[in-house]
């Protein structure tokens, strides 16, 4: 084996990590709201985005050193830099789950109970496309990464559905910030798995999806 497959091989393990935590800090947050178990579950969370910082920057260092040392062809350099865009987007869904799951523990410690409905209908929706995303690129497969693509004008509808409705429905406003901000980083999610899945069309095929 090639001293760079030896360094792809290493680095495909830290991404699979990163997708696998990542997915541990979006369900410990989903559980713990409708649980209202939310501020021991924020901590929990809290600790699985520091994991996943220290793992982008550890895939940063290690696709530097990929180009540095061992000069990789074309399709090895499209895995190295897809691998340091895939390190960014995991800790992204980390950072989302933390924060979503904040704004609910926040007003709890006021004293404040939200209702999270919106979040709860639409947080299925977005885990199935950080998933199929995360599938994809483990497996390399561009079909299923198309399908996630295709869902994002669904989940930007369906956002701009719900904050409307929360614009003119809520009568506590402490409860209408807490849910918009909630189903504003399930949003931002979404587009990161769109990201998450064009990239495993940008290392089969070489080019971005349009």
């Amino acid at each position: 084996m090639r001293l760079v497959e030896i360094g792809l091989k290493e680095l495909n393990a830290l991404v699979g990590k990163a997708a696998d935590l990542s997915m541990e800090a979006f369900d410990t947050a989903l559980q713990a709201i409708k649980d209202k178990n939310r501020e021991e579950k924020r901590l929990k969370v809290k600790e699985l985005v520091k994991e996943l910082r220290k793992l982008r920057e550890e895939i940063d260092e290690l696709s530097l050193e990929i180009i540095a040392r061992y000069q990789p062809v074309a399709s090895e350099l499209r895995r190295v830099k897809a691998a340091i865009e895939l390190g960014y987007a995991f800790l992204r869904f980390g950072r989302y789950s933390y924060d979503a799951l904040a704004a609910f523990s926040r007003a709890e410690k006021l004293g404040i109970e939200c209702d999270s409905k919106k979040f709860d209908e639409m947080a299925p929706i977005v885990k199935g496309m950080m998933q199929d995303a995360i599938k994809s690129i483990k497996e390399l497969d561009v079909i299923l990464a198309l399908k996630v693509i295709s869902k994002d004008d669904e989940v930007d509808q369906l956002y701009h559905k719900y904050l409307t409705e929360i614009m003119t429905s809520y009568d506590s406003v402490a409860c209408a910030v807490v849910e918009a901000l909630a189903i504003k980083f399930l949003e931002r999610a979404a587009d990161h798995s769109v990201h998450v899945a064009a990239q495993t069309v940008f290392v089969v095929e070489g080019k971005m999806p349009e």
